[in-house]
C-alpha cells in the first residue's frame, strides 16, 4: 500500500508542471542509470559507454609489467626497489557533463490523457537530472521555447537541477496553444546552440516530440555527434498517431471544436501521414547512430523511465503498458 502511494506521489498529470512533483522525482532517480555499463577489456578502460575517455586518470595500483603495457606507465622507483619491472594502473574518471535539451515549444502543449507532452517532458528532464547528479555527473540544460533559449550551466550540485526545474516550469507556464507559431524557433537552432555551448565528451539528452526533426537538422546532428554522445527521447501522444473511431470534442481550455473522426478514410490518411513522419525521424537517427527512445505521455512516467534506465534493465527498449483511464488532458470523447 505504501508503495502504491509512493508511485501516486511521483505521478505527473495535467496541462502544466509544478515544482514539487519534479523535485520528488529524485527518489525514483536513485534506481536509474543513464549510461549502460560494459565489460572492461583493458586495464585502463572506463566502465561507461562513451565515445570519449575521461580526461582525468586516477591511480589505482602497481603490478608486474606485462607485454603490451605502456612503457610510459612504468614505475621506476618500484622497479629499482624490487629488481623487477612494475607498471602503474589507472582508472578512468567517470564524471562528465550531462546536458539536457528540453523542447517546450507550442506543439508540446497537447495531451489526450493523464498529462500533456510538455508535462511528461519536464518529468523526464527532472528525473535525468537527478539521476546524473546521483552518479556525480555535472548537470546542465538548454531550455527551448518558441521565443526563448535559457541555459543552465553544468554543475555538480543540486542547485543546478533545481535551477533547471524552476526554469522549465516557468517556460511551460507560458504555453497556451498547441499550434506552432510562424515566428517560432526551429529545432535546428537548438541543435546548433547545443554544439556551440557543450564541451567535447558531454552526454546530451534531447527531449522533444520531434515534429520538426527533419533533413534540416541532419547537418547540425552530424556536427553535434562528432564530439558528444546524444540520445533522442521522443514524447508522443497516441492520438497523434491514430485517431479513434468515435468523434471527439477538442478543447484548449477556452474553446471547444468538434472533430469528426468517424470517417475511415480520414483515419487511414491521418495514420499514414503520422507514420511517415515518425519513420523519417527514426531514419535520421539511425543514419547518425543516435539512440531513439519513445515515451508515451499517457502512461505512468516512473515505470517507463525505469524500463529504459533502470539499473538492472537488460534492454534499452521501453516496456509496453496498458492504457490509462482518461484524466486531465485536452480531449474528451
Amino acid at each position: 500500500m505504501a508503495e502504491v502511494n509512493k508511485q501516486a506521489e511521483l505521478d505527473l498529470r495535467g496541462a502544466y508542471p509544478s515544482v514539487e512533483p519534479l523535485v520528488r522525482l529524485r527518489y525514483a532517480a536513485r534506481q536509474m542509470q543513464l549510461f549502460r555499463p560494459r565489460q572492461v577489456k583493458s586495464d585502463q578502460a572506463g566502465s561507461l559507454l562513451t565515445r570519449y575517455r575521461g580526461r582525468g586518470m586516477n591511480f589505482e595500483e602497481v603490478r608486474d609489467y606485462q607485454p603490451g603495457d605502456d612503457v610510459r606507465s612504468i614505475d621506476w622507483r618500484v622497479t629499482a626497489r624490487t629488481g623487477s619491472t612494475h607498471t602503474k594502473l589507472y582508472q578512468e574518471e567517470r564524471e562528465r557533463p550531462v546536458v539536457i535539451l528540453l523542447d517546450l515549444r507550442a506543439p508540446m502543449f497537447f495531451g489526450s490523457q493523464r498529462a500533456f507532452k510538455s508535462v511528461a517532458a519536464c518529468g523526464i528532464a527532472a528525473a535525468l537530472g537527478w539521476a546524473g547528479l546521483q552518479h556525480s555527473d555535472r548537470i546542465g540544460a538548454l531550455l527551448f521555447s518558441d521565443h526563448e533559449l535559457e541555459t543552465v550551466r553544468p554543475r555538480r550540485s543540486h542547485h543546478s537541477v533545481l535551477a533547471m526545474i524552476h526554469g522549465m516550469v516557468a517556460l511551460a507556464e507560458t504555453l497556451d496553444s498547441p499550434i506552432a507559431s510562424a515566428a517560432g524557433q526551429p529545432l535546428k537552432l537548438l541543435l546548433e546552440e547545443a554544439r556551440r555551448v557543450t564541451r567535447p565528451g558531454s552526454a546530451l539528452f534531447l527531449i522533444s516530440d520531434c515534429h520538426d526533426l527533419d533533413e534540416d537538422c541532419a547537418q547540425p546532428l552530424a556536427l553535434l555527434t562528432r564530439h558528444a554522445d546524444l540520445q533522442v527521447l521522443r514524447v508522443t501522444d497516441p492520438l497523434e498517431q491514430q485517431l479513434p473511431e468515435q468523434s471527439l470534442t477538442i478543447s484548449d481550455g477556452r474553446q471547444r471544436t468538434f472533430l469528426n473522426a468517424g470517417s475511415r478514410v480520414l483515419r487511414r490518411e491521418f495514420a499514414e501521414l503520422q507514420s511517415e513522419a515518425r519513420a523519417e525521424v527514426a531514419q535520421i537517427c539511425r543514419r547518425h547512430r543516435i539512440p531513439l527512445i519513445d515515451f508515451d505521455n499517457t502512461q505512468p512516467l516512473v515505470p517507463a523511465l525505469l524500463a529504459v534506465y533502470g539499473g538492472r534493465q537488460t534492454s534499452s527498449r521501453p516496456q509496453h503498458f496498458r492504457p490509462a483511464p482518461l484524466a486531465g488532458g485536452g480531449l474528451q470523447a
